[in-house]
């Protein structure tokens, strides 16, 4: 039987102990694949991508302990955590306050005891979509069951930047949609349809703009940074106020 070493802690590894990777590397299932969030997919994964999750694991931790931990207790009303789904031992916490948003994972010694929390933690500002997925599977008794879950995924993010929690049902989501829309302001409503139409109008601006510097041969990266900005505008709403506030709660963390 072939043999491995873990390319992480270097550990021999047999077949059933090892986790391959989609670059070929593998990792060691006793210790290494247990760093790494049970969500995570290590079968499309490369090393670097483990890594990176890995050490996203450890800062979004020390986060979720300065930031995240202490909000959950405070009285403030306008401070206070919003938890927007999870079951079980993941959960979604969103902090409008610090523009972050936290999935968190808590781990049992034994059944509910000796709880350890850990977290992977995201600017609320990279946030690109939250989509509704439902599974139909059947049970031991042959019985079909429908699983209800809430897809994230994240831009400007490496390590683990889409995944998905489990819904307690149906009705769940709506709610969630609503929640984010009206955060990034793209609620469908009368009054945000001017929003939507200013947005647009700088977009065109922006376009045109970038069009005429680089037929002057004026153009430079900026402009071309300024001119996606507006154009994602458009679909995801404005988040300078939420870029601003994420990095300035993570320059805090020591």
């Amino acid at each position: 039987m072939a043999k491995h070493n873990c390319a992480i802690c270097g550990a021999e590894i047999g077949l059933i102990s090892a986790q391959k990777l989609a670059d070929g590397n593998y990792i060691c299932r006793k210790m290494c694949r247990k760093k790494l969030f049970k969500t995570f997919d290590c079968v499309p994964a490369s090393l670097q991508d483990v890594t990176d999750h890995i050490d996203q694991i450890e800062y979004g931790t020390k986060v979720w302990n300065q930031i995240f931990v202490p909000l959950k207790k405070t009285k403030v009303k306008e401070e206070k955590l919003r938890q927007v789904t999870g079951i079980q031992e993941y959960q979604v916490y969103v902090s409008p306050s610090t523009g972050l948003i936290a999935f968190n994972e808590n781990r049992y010694k034994f059944m509910f005891f000796g709880k350890t929390e850990y977290a992977c933690v995201y600017r609320l500002a990279d946030l690109v979509t939250y989509e509704y997925d439902s599974e139909t599977t059947k049970n031991s008794e042959g019985k079909e069951e429908t699983k209800h879950y809430c897809w994230f995924g994240f831009q400007n993010t490496s390590g683990m930047n889409y995944f998905r929690v489990q819904l307690s049902n149906s009705g769940t989501y709506p709610a969630i949609e609503k929640y984010f829309n009206e955060l990034f302001g793209i609620q469908k409503t009368v009054r945000n349809m001017f929003k939507n139409a200013k947005r647009e109008i700088d977009a065109a601006k922006a376009v045109v703009g970038a069009v005429k510097a680089v037929k002057d041969g004026t153009i430079d990266e900026a402009q071309v940074s300024d001119t996606f900005d507006a154009l994602n505008a458009i679909d995801l709403g404005d988040r300078t106020e939420w870029i601003a506030k994420a990095d300035a709660a993570l320059a805090q963390v020591k």
